[in-house]
C-alpha cells in the first residue's frame, strides 16, 4: 500500500490537467460532430428514416465485419465481453427497481424507467468513445473489435427486453420479437465474419493471395468503417434535436444517476469479482459509463409509454455524459487502479 502511495499522490496532483485533456482529445470530437448533426437537423430538417436506415443497413454492418475480421478477440474473451455486459444490465436493473419501489415511482412509469437505465447507447456513442480513448496508445482498432460484442448485446436486448418493456408484459408475442432480432443486419454481418475467419484459417498459406484477390471488397468494407464515427454521431445529435423538453414530471434524476453513476460503480466492482485487468478492464468500465439509448426513446414513443420521460432522459444523459464520461476514462486509465494498469 505504501508502494503505491507517491503514484497516487502525483495522479492527484495531475487530475485537473488530465480531466482536460480527456474532454478535449476524447470526448470534445465527439460533442462537435454530435454538435453538427444538432444544428443540421434544426436548421435543414434531415430525414430521420433515411439517416437511420443508413446507420443500420450500410455503416454498421460493415464496422462489425471490419472489426471482428480484423481482430484478435478470442472465443473466452468474447465470452467474458458478452457475460459482463449482461452482468451489468441485470444489476442496474435490479438497483433501479429498487428505486423505483422506493422512490414510489408510479408503477405504469417502471418499465420507461428501466428502459433509462438499463439500455444504453453503445452504437453510435459507445463505439467512437473507446476508439478515441484508447486511439493515443495505438489500441483504437482494438478496442473497437472488442466494444463491437457490448454493442451487438444491447442491440439485441433493445429488440427483445426493450420491446416487451416499451409495449408492456404480454401485449406482444415473443414471435414477433424474435422476428425483429433476425432482421438485425449486424447479426449477419457478425455471421459473414465468423465465417471469413473460419475461411482464413482454412487457406492458410494460401489466405495472403486469396486476401489480394479480394482487396476490392475489403477496401470497400475499410471504408465503410472509416465512416462509421462521423456517420452514427450526426446521426446521434439530429435524434437529439427532435427530442422535446417540457411536459410532466419525471423522476429523471433519478435515471440520470443510475445510468452515468451507478452503471460504471457497478461495472467496476463486477470487473473486481471477476478479475478482469489492464486493456479489457479499461474497455469494460469505459463502455459501461455510457448514456441513455435513443432507441429506447424511440421505442417508447412507438408504443406510446412515456415517450416524454425517456427522451428527456436520454438528452440530458447525452450532454451530461461529456462530464461523467471524462471522469469515468480518467478513472480506467489515471493509474488510480492498480487492476486497471495497462497489461
Amino acid at each position: 500500500m505504501i508502494l503505491h502511495a507517491p503514484v497516487l499522490a502525483m495522479s492527484a496532483m495531475e487530475l485537473p490537467a488530465r480531466l482536460g485533456e480527456i474532454f478535449y482529445f476524447v470526448v470534445l470530437p465527439m460533442l462537435l460532430l454530435a454538435g453538427l448533426g444538432f444544428a443540421i437537423q434544426r436548421f435543414l430538417g434531415l430525414d430521420m428514416p433515411t439517416l437511420t436506415r443508413l446507420n443500420f443497413y450500410f455503416v454498421t454492418p460493415g464496422m462489425v465485419y471490419f472489426s471482428v475480421v480484423s481482430s484478435k478477440v478470442t472465443a473466452g474473451q468474447v465470452g467474458l465481453v458478452v457475460g459482463f455486459s449482461l452482468a451489468v444490465m441485470v444489476l442496474v436493473g435490479v438497483l433501479t427497481v429498487l428505486t423505483a419501489w422506493l422512490g414510489k415511482v408510479p408503477p405504469d412509469r417502471h418499465n420507461a424507467m428501466l428502459m433509462t437505465t438499463v439500455l444504453n447507447n453503445s452504437g453510435n456513442y459507445g463505439i467512437p468513445l473507446q476508439q478515441l480513448a484508447f486511439e493515443p496508445i495505438g489500441r483504437g482498432a482494438e478496442a473497437t473489435g472488442y466494444h463491437i460484442f457490448v454493442m451487438l448485446v444491447q442491440n439485441v436486448a433493445h429488440f427483445t427486453l426493450g420491446v416487451v418493456l416499451a409495449a408492456g408484459r404480454g401485449k406482444r408475442p415473443w414471435k414477433e420479437n424474435l422476428l425483429h432480432v433476425a432482421k438485425f443486419p449486424a447479426l449477419y454481418a457478425l455471421a459473414a465474419a465468423l465465417l471469413t475467419v473460419q475461411v482464413r484459417r482454412l487457406l492458410g498459406d494460401h489466405a495472403p493471395a486469396a486476401a489480394a484477390a479480394l482487396k476490392p471488397f475489403w477496401e470497400a468494407i475499410r471504408q465503410l468503417r472509416l465512416a462509421y464515427v462521423p456517420v452514427a454521431l450526426a446521426t446521434l445529435g439530429a435524434q437529439l434535436a427532435l427530442i422535446p423538453r417540457g411536459g410532466d414530471r419525471y423522476p429523471i434524476r433519478a435515471s440520470l444517476v443510475l445510468r452515468l453513476v451507478a452503471a460504471p460503480l457497478l461495472g467496476l466492482a463486477l470487473i473486481y469479482a471477476l478479475n478482469v485487468r489492464g486493456f479489457l478492464a479499461q474497455l469494460l468500465l469505459i463502455g459501461a459509463g455510457v448514456p441513455s439509448s435513443v432507441n429506447s426513446a424511440l421505442l417508447c414513443l412507438q408504443f406510446d409509454n412515456h415517450p416524454d420521460y425517456v427522451a428527456k432522459t436520454t438528452f440530458y444523459s447525452t450532454l451530461l455524459s461529456t462530464v461523467t464520461v471524462t471522469v469515468v476514462i480518467v478513472l480506467a486509465q489515471g493509474g488510480f487502479l492498480p487492476q486497471l494498469a495497462m497489461n
